[in-house]
């Protein structure tokens, strides 16, 4: 038997045992599913998305704090794709795009027999001529592009013109209505990234000027006394002119998403599959905006793992509530294939967010980036932060931090280099935390 037939039986066995069927059935019993990804999108930005914040988070269920395991493009969207830690999945930078194609969440979708569509920004490093496994449908475009993108449009390649946030919701909504029209009634996936609000930054000339929220600095935007930081973060510097510039036009990109979401879910609304659609939103990271003398991302602070993320799925989601059980990016997988009733052949290292756990603690990790930090592993609980900074082979810690969170959100006061001894934290379980999750898998995770 070829693999793929093995899936696909091993797939219709596992949809039996849930009382879901498969093939033409399926569609009445299976949903349809829409993951939005932005791109350095951090938390406390939907002031400027209404659209978004009705259709998702006020109809459906906010996850406040949900954080990404790797604040990296392409190590998160990995993880979005595998439900697996970077250290599992492989892809640890952006020069790297060898995803472990058998392992993702199109991979089990396709071979269970959803119709699967891929828009936008895939992976930073794929050659735009190739392309992508398990989809049947996609429009892929050149990384970082605002203006008349190249794409690879269904193998096509092309230079696709106008503002390209556009191009995708014009694409979106022309993907959706060819797998109404097709007499397959099969389910869809359809992954979808923007490059807003990656720099560069380009708002649509509707938006170059509209205004924003009035920027509150946090206290870790004037931090002072940067010496209790490692010597990377001490070595940055950001302007408050520079940072305030950035965030105006971050926002003034991200209204355009929310057009995007806004034409996406009317077309759904048309079709009549609003209800039957199991939709998430989140962003592979967040970005400084000045704080700690940032105004970059992949270091351990709040602001860089932090992200918007919400889930709606009419009937089965609660809408208007919020779920505070940290949730990451490494549960998407696992809850977009429970909810198509597709059982994956190997553990993931996430969780169906349709289940019921709680996650006391949250792991994060990341591989130097261009030299300019270096390897780091972290657990955060409600109560501190703690994070371990190594050499490149991993063999010795060079630095470490230790934030009361509780006390000290703005990750202010690092407690193991604050010049003060007595106040030093025992580390030692946080240590031994992190280090198993550095090697473990699936059920071996901690708190799993």
């Amino acid at each position: 038997m070829r693999r793929g037939s093995f899936v696909k039986a091993f797939v219709i066995a596992a949809c039996a045992m849930a009382g879901l069927s498969y093939g033409a059935g399926r569609a009445q019993s299976t949903p349809n599913i829409l993951v939005i990804v932005t791109d350095d999108q951090r938390a406390g930005t939907l002031g400027v998305m209404p659209e978004t914040k009705r259709r998702l988070f006020q109809r459906g269920r906010a996850f406040r704090p949900a954080f990404v395991t790797t604040p990296l493009c392409c190590p998160s969207r990995a993880s979005i794709f595998t439900g697996l830690f970077a250290h599992n999945h492989g892809i640890r930078t952006n020069g790297t795009a060898n995803l472990p194609q058998a392992r993702t969440m199109q991979r089990f979708l396709q071979d269970g027999g959803y119709r699967t569509a891929v828009l936008g920004k895939y992976l930073n490093s794929w050659p735009l001529d190739r392309n992508p496994p398990h989809f049947d449908r996609w429009a892929l475009v050149r990384p970082d592009s605002y203006w008349n993108g190249d794409f690879n449009v269904d193998g096509r390649l092309t230079t696709l013109p106008g503002y390209v946030t556009d191009v995708l919701a014009t694409r979106a909504v022309r993907i959706l209505t060819s797998f109404d029209r097709s007499q397959d009634a099969a389910p869809w996936f359809m992954y979808l990234a923007t490059t807003a609000p990656h720099a560069p930054m380009i708002p649509k000339p509707q938006y170059a000027d509209a205004a924003v929220p009035p920027w509150r600095p946090s206290p870790a935007v004037f931090e002072s006394d940067r010496s209790d930081k490692p010597p990377w973060v001490r070595a940055r510097t950001a302007s408050l002119a520079q940072v305030a510039d950035l965030r105006a036009r971050q926002l003034r990109t991200l209204m355009s998403v929310d057009d995007l979401v806004g034409k996406i879910f009317d077309r759904l609304g048309s079709l009549g599959e609003r209800r039957n659609t199991l939709a998430i939103f989140l962003s592979d990271n967040g970005l400084y905006w000045g704080e700690h003398g940032l105004q970059e991302k992949s270091l351990p602070y709040t602001e860089d793992v932090a992200v918007p993320f919400a889930m709606r799925w009419p009937g089965h989601v609660d809408p208007g509530t919020s779920d505070p059980r940290n949730a990451t990016n490494v549960d998407i997988a696992p809850t977009v294939l429970a909810a198509a009733g597709i059982v994956p052949l190997e553990p993931m290292d996430g969780r169906s967010l349709l289940d019921s756990w709680t996650r006391p603690r949250v792991f994060t990790e990341h591989w130097g980036h261009l030299d300019r930090n270096p390897n780091w592993a972290a657990v955060r609980t409600e109560r501190a932060q703690y994070v371990e900074y190594y050499n490149d082979d991993f063999s010795k810690i060079v630095f470490r931090e230790y934030y009361r969170l509780r006390r000290d959100p703005w990750e202010l006061r690092n407690l193991l280099h604050d010049g003060v001894r007595s106040n030093d934290p025992d580390t030692g379980r946080l240590h031994a935390w992190i280090t198993q999750y550095r090697g473990c898998s699936g059920t071996s995770c901690p708190g799993w």
